[in-house]
């Protein structure tokens, strides 16, 4: 079935190719196969500055996935062709960032460790990634939206609370020569916005103060415990 189409496709291809309006059509057919044919790829490449507020007395391991170094967005966009953002290190340097300005210390882990070397642990996952072009929007912007997802864990792995950190960014085409350089500013734009609304919000935030709670509690049933063993 797919060759016979193939054949009608090129048939009709061959028909138009005729005289001279019949070239034009061709070449213009030619050139938005070929247009809906190529390849955009972006990788992200950012430091993050550490953001200047208060730490939060937590000493924390936060787990750095195989699927966030991994994590690449693809689509079949028209006009644009097929788009692959792929972040690379872009997340390990925001959450080292956050760790160094919004924590008392930190270290990156792939895994909970078994020993209680850590209050407890910040597991970060993608939820959602959707960009718009120009061309779509009817503007001069490239816009990205990304949503974070920060699970908070105890000593043991276990989850407590999760803070969803949905983000924005935009370029300006205007203000790039590529349309991947644009689309690269945007993303990472993007990133810089969940980075701040984490840092700046993160004191006072409900899923981050249930968190704290949690270790708190456990905190004083470990001081509790090793009271009795004192006093036996």
């Amino acid at each position: 079935m797919k060759k016979f189409i193939a054949y009608l496709v090129d048939r009709r291809i061959a028909l138009c190719c005729k005289g001279v309006l019949g070239k034009t059509i061709c070449a213009l057919m030619c050139s938005s196969a070929l247009l809906s044919c190529q390849s955009v790829d972006v990788e992200l490449n950012s430091e993050f500055p550490v953001p200047q507020v208060e730490r939060l007395p937590i000493d924390v391991g936060i787990i750095f996935s195989e699927e966030l170094v991994d994590y690449t967005y693809a689509e079949e966009i028209d006009g644009l062709g097929q788009l692959n953002i792929k972040l690379g290190k872009t997340p390990f340097d925001l959450l080292k960032s956050l760790g160094a300005g919004v924590f008392s210390d930190y270290q990156m882990v792939t895994t909970v460790a078994r020993d209680d070397v850590y209050d407890g642990y910040l597991r970060t996952q993608i939820s959602g990634f959707q960009i718009a072009t120009p061309r779509q929007t009817r503007t001069d912007y490239y816009e990205v939206w990304i949503r974070f997802n920060f699970v908070f864990l105890d000593q043991g792995g276990n989850a407590i609370s999760e803070w969803v950190v949905p983000s924005y960014g935009k370029a300006n085409e205007a203000d790039y020569r590529t349309k991947e350089r644009a689309l690269e500013a945007a993303a990472r734009s993007a990133c810089r916005d969940a980075m701040a609304v984490f840092s700046l919000r993160a004191a006072s935030n409900s899923n981050v103060l249930q968190w704290r709670g949690a270790i708190k509690n456990s905190n004083t049933l470990d001081e509790s415990e090793i009271s009795e063993k004192d006093g036996a």
